[in-house]
Order: structure tokens, then C-alpha cells, then sequence
């Protein structure tokens, strides 16, 4: 009989259900190394046996099935968590895969389970922001979002986890704590030449990188954002092997944990990089009807140095209303009456022209107001030649509505998968195809085939999310306690993903990989690369002690097998 505790810990934000065997609440990285060790010696005497494993969990908002397996679960939430350090100071620049350079303006380290809201609060009493946040800021624990490789509004400009995780701790499988950064060739030949554990990781992964760099840069997404597979492009800093070996650039080690979903080794300390918070903000709101003309507009947006571009579709207002009694239970009343006076612009035009196919959001910030206006305008004048309703709207409650419809359509979407969980029954969120991204040159030829696929199986969704980065987040509502519903997802996501290959995509953007995508790996990657992962998860986790199952080893068999 599974207890009330076993429960809880055998579900996240995902379709899956998995009863851990036992749940751990570790105070510190000493005692996850004895229970790594502990369960390093009971696998090797019961190689086969499924429960003999450890998989960490923080906050579980994953949509994945990632923190959810049959071993021990190591609850990061209850004592590991806090900020050990934060620091000011000029720590160099980054530069936006759209050429506009940022400086990192500070560095904090903090514990695995501390929720992101907690540390966003004392760097913004600083004036910093760790930029990297998911559309759950609010609900996730810091250790999901690097195990993720997680990332969300202000990609755009900042990118993912992977290019803000400075440094790590991380207790390994042979129970010792490690320190994992950067490192120059020379010091990275200082490792290898160690006759210890360490040195013969670190010679391994440094073979499998420089032995194999053309097949793995061949297979680098073509995306803008990807969390599908570790994430080996990444590993090595310089133009090329042969420059690193001749002394430029890095080794970053921290790119076979960010990304790997546990699957490495159990993260105990993260230290990330910090930018500085800009106090001005302006929105410019663009309404399209006609899908063509969503690459120009993106490609004319990128010209600025934009904090965000966002977009929802006609399906996510329409799902709006479908709500509407939710929105006003869950805002109460006069919040919600408020909320709608609000919307009496969009409303009319909505009732004189027809509900928008998209809204885009392009967000601008800086510490100069007159600027900032500028920016803005000149932005505006660049898109005039497309003839679209446009509006530009400063930082106030009327840019907030738009944040906050973007943001609630999502929210109660997933209440209503709580509730139905609840009950046993009834419509919920489905995230199965909740994470794919093309370039947005494709968009116009993309989204009508994926929309038709979607209308073949007369369901409820919403598409939306981060336009620039071409990353869309589609959320299926399917009563999932109908047996043809549940056999329907694997055939959904089959054709889904076939398409976003098609147009060079990825499968997940920034949700990674988990029980729903790890057996569609191979599919975008290819044998080869998938045995290449396979290599990592051999030379890190020899045992596979380490969350068994994901970035290796699922089937589709296992999607229909753990889904509830």
C-alpha cells in the first residue's frame, strides 16, 4: 500500500505517475554522499533491481515525468536551500545571440532547493537579476531550473541556464563532493594527469569531447534554445579543438550537469551570474492577423536590443473565455471587473475587426527613460511597412494586463489539471508537445501544419510563448481518464515532432527531456549521437544510480506505462 508521503512524490507537472520506493529530505551534500555510497554498494549487489536508484527533486513544477522514478527521491526543497554568498562587481560581458553585448554585474551561490522567488528577491534589493527564470518563477526551486537547463520571457536577449551557471558542486558517484567550472587547457591537463577518481573523469569526458567533435557539432541544433540531450556542443569554449588545445578558450565542465536532468551526478551548490536590473520598461504591443508576416517582424524587432518577445494566438484568448468563470474565481470579483474594464480597448477591437490571429509583445528596458522612448519609436517606424495595429504602452497597470493574460491562461489551465487529478476525473493540461521550437523564418509554413495536425484530433489548446526563439508552448486540454485520449498522445506527439524536425527544430526548447522525450532522442539526433549520450551516462554514472531512464534508456512503451 502506497503511503500519503510515497503519493505525493510520485506525480510533478507532467502526465506521469511513479511510486518512489522511499523519500529523503538530506540537511547537507555529507549526507548525500553516504547515501550515495549506501546506494552504490546495494546496486552493485542487485544490479537489476529498478528501486535501487537516486533521483533529486526540488520544487516538482517539472513537465517532464523528470524527477519522478521507482528509486530513492531526494527532497532538495526542505533543508537544502538558502543563499550562501552574493557579490557585486564587474565580472566581464555576454553577448546576445543577437549581437547586443550585457555586462554581468554580479555573481550569487545559493543551495539546490532554494525557490527562485527567494533568491529574486535579494538581488533585486541589490538592483541584480539572475535573468534565466521559467514562466513558474514563482513555484520552482533553483536545482529544476539548471537540472532543466531552464529558461523563459528574457531568452531572447540572456539565453538559458547553461549560459548563467558560473560554477557548481556536485557530489559524483563515487559519494565525494566536487567542484565543477571552467577550465583553461593547463588546467585541465592538471586534472587528467590526477591518479584519482577525479582525474579519470575528467581525461574521459575530455576524450569524448576531442575524439568525437565533428559528429557532435554536426548534430548541434539548429535553435536558438535547446534542452534536448546533454548538451556536448557546449563543453568546449573556443573556435576549435585544436585552438583549445593550443590555449584558447575553456573546458566547461558544468555543461554535463546543466541540462542532464540528475542524471550526472546530484547538484548541491549552484553559483550563478547576475545582470543588472534596468528600472524602465516600455511594451509594444502588435497585433497580427496575416502568419506571413511574423518572420519580418521578428527579424525587424531583433535589430533592437529587445528584453522580450512573447506571443499568444487566437486559441489562448479563446480559451480566455472559455474560462471566464475561473478568471473570476481565481482573481475574486472586483479584480476580475477591474481586469475586463482594462481590456475594453482590445475588447472593441476584437468586436469591430475580429479577434487577432497573434499578439506580440516586445518589451524594451533601460535605465534612461528618453532612451528607452527612442528605442521604442524607432522600433515602431522599422515595422510601419508591415501595416499592423500597433500600440505602445509604458510600464503601468495597462502593461501588466497583457503580462498577466499571458501568464493566467497557463495558470488556470493548470488548476484545473490539480482539480481534475483531485477528482479522478475531467479535462486537464497535457504537456506532451509543450516545448518545440523552429526558427522563426519558418514560422509561416510551420504553424498552419502543426495547427492542422492539432484540428485532426478536435482538441482544446493554446499555443503561446517566446517568439523570438521561435519556442512555442502548446498545452492540450484532454480528459485523460479516457483510454482513446491516452493512446492519442503518442500519436499526436509522433507527428508533432516529425514536423518541427522537418523545419530543423528541436523537441524541447527549455522543459528537457524526462519520460516524455528521451525515447524521441534518437529520432532528432541520430544512433550515433544517442550512443554518444550513452557514453556520458556510463562515464559519470557507471551504475546508472543516477535517475534512471532519462537522456537514456526510455521507450514509448514507458510513456504509456507510467501515464496516469
Amino acid at each position: 500500500m502506497v503511503n500519503d508521503l510515497l503519493e505525493r512524490y510520485s506525480t510533478d507537472w507532467s502526465l506521469f505517475t511513479i511510486h518512489p520506493s522511499d523519500v529523503i529530505a538530506p540537511k547537507n551534500s555529507q549526507e548525500i554522499g553516504e547515501i550515495v555510497k549506501h546506494i552504490s554498494a546495494e546496486k552493485k549487489k542487485k544490479n537489476s533491481d529498478e528501486t535501487i536508484s537516486i533521483t533529486a527533486r526540488a520544487a516538482g513544477t517539472d513537465m517532464t515525468g523528470g524527477p519522478l522514478n521507482h528509486g530513492t527521491i531526494l527532497d532538495m526543497t526542505q533543508y537544502m536551500r538558502g543563499v550562501i554568498d552574493i557579490k557585486e562587481g564587474d565580472f566581464g560581458a555576454q553577448t546576445s545571440y543577437s549581437n547586443f553585448k550585457y555586462v554581468i554585474s554580479g555573481h550569487i551561490t545559493a543551495l539546490p532547493g532554494t525557490y527562485y522567488r527567494d533568491l529574486e528577491k535579494l538581488t533585486l534589493a541589490k538592483g541584480l537579476l539572475m535573468p534565466c527564470y521559467p514562466a513558474s518563477k514563482n513555484l520552482c526551486a533553483i536545482g529544476g531550473m539548471v537540472a532543466n537547463n531552464g529558461a523563459g520571457e528574457r531568452s531572447i536577449k540572456y539565453g538559458q541556464n547553461k549560459d548563467f551557471v558560473s560554477e557548481i558542486k556536485a557530489v559524483l558517484y563515487d559519494g565525494n563532493e566536487y567542484i565543477i567550472r571552467q577550465l583553461t587547457k593547463e588546467e585541465l591537463d592538471a586534472k587528467i594527469m590526477q591518479d584519482d577518481f577525479e582525474g579519470k573523469l575528467y581525461k574521459e569526458a575530455w576524450e569524448l569531447v576531442r575524439d568525437n567533435d565533428r559528429l557532435i557539432n554536426t548534430h548541434r541544433p539548429m535553435t536558438t534554445k535547446n534542452s534536448a540531450g546533454y548538451l556536448l556542443w557546449d563543453v568546449i569554449k573556443a573556435p576549435s579543438v585544436d585552438a583549445f588545445i593550443n590555449g584558447e578558450g575553456v573546458f566547461d565542465m558544468t555543461k554535463f550537469f546543466v541540462g542532464a536532468q540528475g542524471t550526472t551526478g546530484i547538484i548541491t551548490e549552484i553559483t550563478y551570474k547576475l545582470v543588472k536590473y534596468e528600472k524602465f520598461s516600455d511594451l509594444l504591443l502588435i497585433y497580427v492577423q496575416d502568419i506571413e508576416k511574423l518572420p519580418i517582424l521578428v527579424k525587424q524587432l531583433m535589430k533592437s536590443d529587445l528584453e522580450m518577445l512573447e506571443m499568444y494566438d487566437d486559441h489562448t484568448l479563446r480559451v480566455g473565455i472559455r474560462f471566464f468563470a475561473d478568471f473570476i474565481k481565481d482573481r475574486g470579483v472586483l479584480s476580475f471587473i477591474k481586469y475586463i474594464i482594462r481590456f475594453i480597448p482590445e475588447f472593441w477591437m476584437a468586436l469591430i475587426g475580429g479577434i487577432p490571429k497573434f499578439v506580440v509583445m516586445a518589451e524594451f528596458v533601460s535605465d534612461n527613460e528618453n532612451e528607452l522612448r527612442h528605442e521604442v519609436r524607432d522600433a515602431k517606424e522599422r515595422i510601419a511597412d508591415l501595416n499592423l495595429k500597433t500600440k505602445i504602452i509604458t510600464k503601468s497597470k495597462d502593461e501588466e494586463k497583457f503580462w498577466d493574460f499571458r501568464h493566467d491562461s497557463f495558470k488556470i489551465l493548470t488548476e484545473h489539471t490539480l482539480a481534475s487529478r483531485g477528482a479522478g476525473t475531467g479535462t486537464r493540461t497535457a504537456p506532451f508537445i509543450d516545448d518545440i521550437a523552429v526558427n522563426p523564418e519558418y514560422l509561416p509554413d510551420y504553424i498552419p501544419r502543426l495547427v492542422k495536425i492539432l484540428n485532426e484530433y478536435d482538441i482544446l489548446y493554446t499555443i503561446a510563448g517566446h517568439l523570438g526563439n521561435g519556442n512555442f508552448h502548446i498545452i492540450p486540454l484532454i480528459d485523460m481518464s479516457l483510454e482513446e485520449n491516452r493512446k492519442k498522445i503518442l500519436e499526436i506527439t509522433d507527428k508533432v515532432y516529425t514536423l518541427a524536425l522537418e523545419y530543423h527544430g528541436t523537441i524541447t526548447a527549455e522543459h528537457n527531456d524526462g519520460i516524455i522525450r528521451t525515447p524521441y532522442l534518437e529520432q532528432m539526433f541520430g544512433p550515433s549521437m544517442v550512443a554518444l549520450f550513452s557514453k556520458v551516462k556510463r562515464i559519470f554514472d557507471p551504475l546508472n544510480i543516477f535517475n534512471p531512464g532519462k537522456k537514456v534508456g526510455m521507450t514509448k512503451e514507458d510513456i504509456m506505462r507510467y501515464m496516469e
